[in-house]
């Protein structure tokens, strides 16, 4: 299953970047190839069964302790 998911991020690859980098932005390849390396990561270890941690918990705890918006406790 872990070959797979390869494949297709490889496959989508092959898709996206030859057109970025014979039109040379090289700053567009750059922040592309970091999403592809995260999103990549994170679904080789999904697809190996570790369990990922929930974005929506740090976004709480960003907006609650981080920027005080939480709601007023009574």
């Amino acid at each position: 299953m872990i070959v797979l998911v390869i494949g297709i991020f490889l496959l989508l690859a092959l898709s996206d970047f030859p057109k970025l980098i014979k039109e040379k932005k090289w700053y567009v390849v750059s922040v592309l190839s970091g999403f592809y390396v995260f999103t990549i990561v994170l679904a080789v270890l999904y697809t190996a069964g570790v369990t990922l941690p929930s974005p929506i918990k740090g976004i709480q705890y960003l907006i609650v302790d981080v920027l005080h918006l939480g709601l007023q406790k009574q």
